[in-house]
């Protein structure tokens, strides 16, 4: 593989030179056999030992999110944390007992169920989880004896780099993961559209998500999207405000807004509406926003210029529409905030059908709207296109059951806020927001196995 290196802003500029990309699928199907041969215990330890490997590079990791996509230190750290516990868990899956393993067969009274890996998959991830994205789907597809071709997103090569070069000195065997490092996306298409390719996860936008599922699906491949999101709030009349403030405005403006599971809406019931919203701008206005070399910050910048002036387009538009903007006054964390720097906004009172209730912006915009009662904000949540996250604020046990059976999303939180996820529970996503089975969890191992049943 040819990588040429040069200076950038936000760090290396690697490309894979084209002409290698038959070259790299090939080693990859070559290294199967031995791969997929390993015990699942020696492939296990290999996670295990990457996971250490990890934890020691935290600072440096930490640092490259930073330099590479403006993550605020401290989510950046999480973000290492996060990943080690990925590859930990999955590290363990030997012994979860709870699913057949590759290459054994599970006894069951009429016969068994022999687990296959997919064979060779292409994994394509996004800018905003740099390292614990990639990690979440590598760990699910090697400890199940998979070969891995993987695309990064372009602007975080380092990030990625490193994570490659932890993994060969954690023993993984060559041609077992390869990465593919380009600026635009000809070769993504190519890994997509390949049939030798047998399983492809993709996390990204809705809008390239759906056509990566179409052609996976025409050449009858395996598909695992995690896609956009609108994610909602709901704060009853019952619910503990000032925690519910807390942490919706975290979950809205946290890394600026820039999570596929972040808040975008709230519908809070009418007779709180008022007291929610003075405290919303209590906690909004202590986050710290600005330096993401700060501990302090929570909201820095957002990934660049042009997205700025993007979102500026969206909040001047709400304006000229005549919706109401919630005073803030910002806890400013360092120097200039000008560049690539989007304040918090939050909009009140909006109406129900306004885009800024339906279309996902990916920064720090907040929509907040009235509801009469649980009814009305269930079907709120529920008439989007969207169906990723949504969480509800409550004291009433029964409430907060009845929100998780009829919310129509991935993952329901209960008194907290969309973002984050746990590595035993399946992550994925209704409607725009997913396709295929979900990640984490046994839906990993079931994404990237194959079943045969062995009767007799």
């Amino acid at each position: 593989m040819t990588v040429a290196l040069s200076s950038a802003r936000t760090g290396a500029n690697l490309q894979t030179d084209p002409a290698s990309f038959d070259r790299i699928i090939e080693n990859g199907r070559k290294a199967r056999p031995e791969w997929r041969g390993m015990p699942v215990e020696a492939r296990a330890r290999i996670l295990a030992r990457l996971a250490e490997l990890i934890s020691v590079e935290k600072e440096r990791f930490a640092q490259l999110l930073i330099r590479e996509v403006g993550k605020p230190l401290g989510e950046a750290r999480a973000e290492v944390d996060a990943s080690v516990r990925l590859l930990e868990y999955f590290a363990g899956w030997p012994l979860w007992g709870r699913t057949a393993q590759v290459g054994a067969v599970s006894s069951l009274p009429e016969g068994g169920v022999l687990l296959k890996p997919q064979g060779l998959v292409g994994l394509i991830t996004p800018w905003n989880y740099p390292l614990s994205s990639p990690v979440q789907k590598i760990a699910g597809a090697l400890v199940t004896g998979n070969v891995v071709v993987w695309r990064p997103s372009p602007l975080c090569q380092e990030t990625s780099a490193l994570v490659t070069d932890l993994a060969v000195r954690a023993g993984l065997p060559d041609h077992v993961l390869t990465p593919l490092y380009e600026q635009g996306s000809d070769l993504a298409r190519r890994l997509v559209a390949d049939p030798r390719v047998q399983a492809v996860s993709f996390t990204g936008s809705t809008a390239v998500g759906q056509q990566i599922r179409q052609t996976v699906l025409q050449r009858q491949g395996a598909i695992q999207c995690e896609m956009g999101g609108k994610n909602a709030a709901v704060v009853a009349a019952d619910a503990d405000l000032r925690h519910a403030a807390r942490r919706i405005a975290y979950g809205a403006f946290g890394f600026a807004g820039q999570k596929c599971t972040a808040v975008s809406r709230v519908y809070v019931e009418r007779e709180v509406a008022d007291a929610f919203l003075g405290l919303l701008s209590e906690a909004v206005s202590a986050l710290g926003f600005g330096d993401p070399q700060s501990e302090r910050t929570v909201a820095g910048p957002v990934i660049s210029s042009d997205k700025r002036r993007e979102l500026d387009g969206v909040r001047e538009a709400a304006l000229a529409r005549g919706i109401p903007q919630l005073r803030l006054e910002l806890t400013t964390v360092g120097g200039s905030t000008g560049g690539a720097f989007f304040a918090p906004t939050v909009f009140h009172d909006v109406p129900r059908d306004d885009d800024l209730m339906r279309e996902e912006f990916f920064g720090p915009i907040l929509a907040v709207t009235q509801v009469s009662d649980l009814t009305d904000a269930i079907a709120c949540v529920n008439d989007s296109d969207y169906g990723l996250a949504a969480c509800v604020f409550t004291t009433d046990r029964a409430k907060a059951r009845r929100f998780a059976a009829e919310a129509e999303v991935g993952t329901v939180k209960i008194n907290d806020s969309t973002p984050g996820l746990s590595v035993g529970l399946p992550a994925g996503g209704w409607k725009g927001s997913g396709a295929g089975v979900g990640e984490l969890g046994d839906e990993s191992i079931r994404f990237f196995t194959r079943s045969t049943a062995v009767i007799g």
